[in-house]
């Protein structure tokens, strides 16, 4: 089968981690699936007003999975949490939309296809990451130093990671992000 990510963004990590979705792709195409399938995000400013969509075209035997981010809102997350915030999306949009097309591919089917993108999604962190990790330990009380030698992630992140979880609302773009923005637009 075969699995293609694009993206429609400047500002973000986003490209970074388009980019890293590169072995998935390669992955895909030994797996056995009746249908490809295309995945665009779009990470625009929320007064663009564009909404989320998906188009399953019979003739080229693919689902096309157009996301619409919230540029805004991830202009002000770190790289690890855009990389789980778009890979839980991804993984729940996924399965709602192949289980809308069941005429395609069998349930089984679905689920191997959902299975072997969680397995891949969970080994390089992209559910359930070190984020998500981080703010559990946080949580039982561990501290800051404790988990960041645990989970191998700076110090600031993790007290970035304990604001977020006192409900620190960021006003401005993420660190990430102006390194990110530093670097060539990533367009269609």
């Amino acid at each position: 089968m075969r699995i293609d990510f694009y993206l429609d963004t400047h500002g973000t990590c986003a490209g970074q981690l388009r980019d890293e979705l590169l072995p998935l792709e390669e992955a895909a195409q030994s797996w056995k699936f009746p249908y490809a399938i295309t995945i665009v995000w779009r990470i625009l400013p929320e007064s663009y007003g564009r909404k989320t969509f998906r188009r399953f075209d019979s003739r080229d035997h693919t689902l096309a999975l157009d996301m619409s981010i919230s540029y805004e809102q991830y202009l002000r997350m770190s790289k690890n949490e855009q990389r789980e915030a778009l890979g839980i999306g991804l993984y729940d949009y996924l399965a709602e939309s192949i289980a809308k097309y069941k005429k395609y591919a069998d349930t089984e089917a679905q689920k191997l296809l959902l299975a072997n993108i969680q397995n891949w999604m969970l080994e390089n962190n992209w559910l359930n990451g070190k984020i998500n990790q981080a703010r559990e330990l946080l949580m039982q009380d561990i501290g800051l130093f404790e988990v960041s030698q645990q989970l191998k992630i700076p110090l600031k992140e993790v007290e970035y990671i304990l604001l977020r979880l006192d409900g620190y609302e960021p006003a401005d773009a993420h660190p990430d992000n102006i390194t990110a923005a530093k670097a060539p637009p990533y367009g269609l």
